[in-house]
């Protein structure tokens, strides 16, 4: 969901709502209105008096309403421009966003954490094999696990394709370390069931630590690097 998006949503608010081109001349008389009402003479000026009242208190309330709502679905915007539509989790841009915010939190803070880059392993055969609703389905369970696994301080986001990141926060680094390759350990625990067979799932893994010196897109990079490592390694082994 790109921010143009947001752009309309705001365009269509300020064109679509505007209380003031009917509340503004109510406002008005109600104004002349009280510093004449000690000059009402009649009892119909009276009534009609309290019924102007009524009428803008009644605009206000509609206005506030329409506001809250606008609110609202602006909210329901934002998140839907930073989840994964797939598996739940946040996409790209939400965690480009929340690693802004983990490194502003550990320098203020000096505290340190884990970046780990999770890419499955022989996806593209899956897809290829059994199709892309049997690959969606093992995304979802790739994305239930690291749900799992994630401390309500912990962020999980799939980049695209096969790739995903979790975010270890406060964590001690070489703790962290470990229950990163617990995760990668449970991926490759998992399988899935397509057309009768079951599927095992595989998953390599780069790790990098983060403290109040880094860069969230050297971050990315780093684990990313770290990740093809893993995987090349992992390859050489089975062989």
């Amino acid at each position: 969901m790109s921010a143009n998006l947001f752009a309309t949503a705001q365009d269509d608010y300020a064109v679509n709502f505007r209380p003031e081109r009917e509340i503004m001349p109510h406002l008005e008389d109600l104004a002349i209105r009280i510093k004449t009402k000690d000059r009402l003479k009649s009892e119909d000026e009276d009534t009609n008096y309290w019924r102007l009242i009524d009428r803008v208190l009644a605009y206000a309330a509609s206005a506030e309403q329409h506001i809250a709502e606008q609110q609202s679905r602006i909210r329901e915007l934002e998140n839907l421009s930073t989840t994964d539509e797939l598996t739940g989790l946040a996409n790209r841009r939400g965690l480009t966003e929340h690693l802004h915010r983990v490194i502003s939190s550990a320098r203020r803070h000096k505290e340190t954490g884990i970046v780990a880059f999770v890419d499955m392993d022989f996806f593209k055969q899956i897809n290829d094999r059994y199709g892309h609703d049997t690959g969606d389905l093992a995304l979802k369970l790739v994305a239930q696990i690291l749900r799992d696994n994630m401390r309500d301080t912990d962020f999980a986001a799939r980049l695209s394709g096969d790739e995903f990141i979790f975010v270890l926060e406060k964590a001690d680094i070489q703790h962290g370390k470990e229950r990163a390759e617990k995760i990668r350990q449970a991926i490759c625990d998992a399988a899935i069931s397509a057309r009768g067979e079951k599927i095992s799932l595989s998953a390599s893994i780069g790790i990098t630590a983060y403290d109040s010196e880094s860069r969230a897109v050297d971050l990315i990079s780093a684990a990313d690097k770290a990740m093809y490592l893993d995987k090349g390694a992992r390859r050489r082994k089975s062989r």
